[in-house]
């Protein structure tokens, strides 16, 4: 089998699952993939089981066997995690693609692979602009949010305090900052390391060790053991997961580059290397005091808005505007609306110019400030009591590294006539004393793509996870783009309340050990490289959470109607 994906992958081309299946239905599967390989017109991103069926049946030439297909039955079933495999490395050649990273093998053909990717796609249909809204005025309609005043408190953001000058120095200072800080974890809440010592105090006399350190490399060996090497500001020590071992094993499938890690284990009888027993990674208490607030207000999280793109969903959008103002929904749903003082858009604003190849073939708004000039208009409609906070995403008008300055003056100034208030990405606040971490997301496709078990289309998973190591971007070169602060803004010191994230255009509400979990949906639609990736975007859903009794729900618009 790795054969016959690696015939296709020298090609530039992945095979999906099903057709992979129908070639190893074969009697001599590699036989009956040269044939393809021959036969194939031009080499495409990925080999479908029609584009295999069209080939058998305008051809005239036979390979050795029969190309009879045999009955369903007898077809071999999908050899476990395999079918997950060829899909995570479809989503790494597409993602490199789009953020111009190689995760491939030198041998694939670049040059066929840049041809693919020109391939033209259908016009998109010509959008109008977006047409002022008529709203209605509801004369029965006083909300209870009017009745009480914002309380916003920044806690942690890069706003106004970058240092970094891109020097090496610098790249030391941050990462020995994020080293103390999850020592600092680890020390004070996991019993199990604390006797813990620096790698060169290691003697070969000893038997047990406990050790924190920084991850240097990690790779399976030829014999599928983990091998992981991590060092700390003394030295560097070899550590090996066997893979007798499953729990230590699946702790070992979770460990990434440049993350902090604890460990314990035993010395090796050839004194080499360290046997893992555990990996501590620094987590949150099992269970947080989740704050509770008197004043019945609500907050609702609007991310990936994407203004100017021609898949923004206006339809969509107006009909959240009409409930916000109450003009649409039924008692309840006008009652949650009556309820809701803060906006919280987590990044992607607006769909930007140049984020991806041929991006300006699906734009309505090809100025990006045209662009933030009508979101700035659209949010004309939004109730003056409903304080809006603006946090940029990788398509917004701010620095590619993260962690990203609020936007500048020349932005924020389109943004008039209501309380806006513009937070870094990421950005850790307080509204009404609720703590919430507000994160645009771009590093759930890192997580995603290096750790089997994770996808990026389940959010809330890649969420917990980094909960768990308590660290929102730990791998350097991945595909978020990291500036060497001198402060690691990406660390996560404090536990929120909420956590909310964007980026994937998803909805999901989850909880981990207390902290509410969300992914803010999206107001785009299908776009044409989400369609290469087989991604379905769930759009037009707004979460929201009761600050008074912390509760959770989402509002559905994708209808346009309640």
């Amino acid at each position: 089998m790795e054969s016959i994906l690696k015939l296709f992958s020298d090609h530039g081309t992945f095979v999906l699952p099903d057709a992979l299946t129908y070639i190893r239905s074969k009697e001599k599967p590699d036989d009956f993939a040269a044939f393809l390989i021959k036969n194939l017109r031009e080499y495409p991103l990925f080999l479908e089981l029609d584009a295999i069926k069209n080939i058998e049946s305008s051809t005239q030439q036979l390979i050795e066997t029969p190309l009879t297909i045999p009955p369903p039955q007898t077809l071999p079933q999908p050899i476990p995690g395999v079918e997950k495999t060829i899909e995570k490395e479809f989503q790494k050649k597409m993602l490199s693609k789009i953020y111009n990273k190689s995760s491939f093998p030198k041998e694939v053909n670049e040059e066929e692979d840049e041809e693919d990717t020109e391939e033209e796609q259908p016009p998109q249909e010509e959008k109008k602009p977006l047409q002022p809204l008529d709203l209605k005025t509801v004369k029965s309609w006083k909300p209870l949010a009017k009745e009480y005043t914002s309380e916003v408190c920044i806690i942690n953001d890069i706003t106004g305090k970058r240092s970094s000058e891109g020097t090496t120095q610098d790249f030391v200072t941050l990462f020995r900052e994020r080293y103390q800080g999850i020592r600092k974890i680890l020390t004070s809440q996991r019993r199990e390391i604390s006797q813990f010592i620096p790698i060169d105090r290691i003697k070969k006399t000893m038997t047990d060790v406990q050790l924190i350190g920084i991850v240097k490399n990690v790779k399976t060996t030829h014999n599928g053991h983990r091998l992981i090497e991590i060092e700390d500001d003394t030295g560097s020590a070899a550590l090996m997961a066997l893979k007798s071992n499953t729990e230590i094993m699946q702790l070992a499938s979770e460990v990434m580059l440049d993350e902090v890690i604890g460990v314990v284990g035993k010395i090796s009888k050839n004194k080499d290397l360290i046997i893992l027993q555990n990996i501590i990674y620094p987590d949150i208490k099992m269970h947080q005091d989740r704050k509770r607030i008197e004043p019945p207000l609500c907050v609702a999280f609007l991310s990936d808005v994407h203004i100017g793109s021609k898949m923004f969903m206006d339809s969509e959008w107006n009909a959240f505007l009409r409930w916000i103002n109450g003009d649409l929904g039924n008692f309840r749903q006008r009652d949650v609306a009556s309820k809701l003082k803060y906006l919280v858009l987590p990044g992607d604003l607006v769909d930007g110019i140049g984020i991806y190849p041929n991006q300006e073939k699906e734009l309505s708004i090809s100025n990006i400030y045209d662009q933030y000039q009508a979101l700035a208009k659209q949010f004309e409609y939004i109730p003056d009591h409903i304080t809006i906070l603006l946090q940029p995403g990788n398509h917004d008008a701010v620095r590619p590294a993260e962690p990203q300055p609020a936007f500048e003056k020349e932005i924020r100034d389109l943004f008039s006539g209501k309380e806006f208030i513009f937070i870094g990405n990421p950005s850790y606040f307080s509204l009404h004393g609720v703590n919430i971490l507000s994160y645009h997301g771009q590093s759930l496709l890192d997580y995603s793509t290096n750790i089997q078990s994770l996808n990026y289309n389940e959010p809330t998973e890649v969420m917990k996870l980094m909960l768990k190591k308590r660290h929102l971007a730990p791998t350097y070169g991945g595909y978020t783009p990291l500036a060497p602060e001198h402060v690691d803004y990406m660390l996560i010191n404090e536990v929120p309340d909420i956590f909310v994230t964007g980026h994937v255009h998803t909805s999901s509400i989850d909880n981990y050990r207390g902290v509410t979990l969300i992914n803010a949906s999206s107001w785009q639609s299908q776009t044409s490289y989400q369609k290469m990736m087989n991604f379905v975007p769930d759009s037009a859903k707004l979460p929201l959470v009761d600050l008074k009794t912390g509760s959770a729900t989402a509002m559905d618009f994708s209808k346009t109607t309640i």
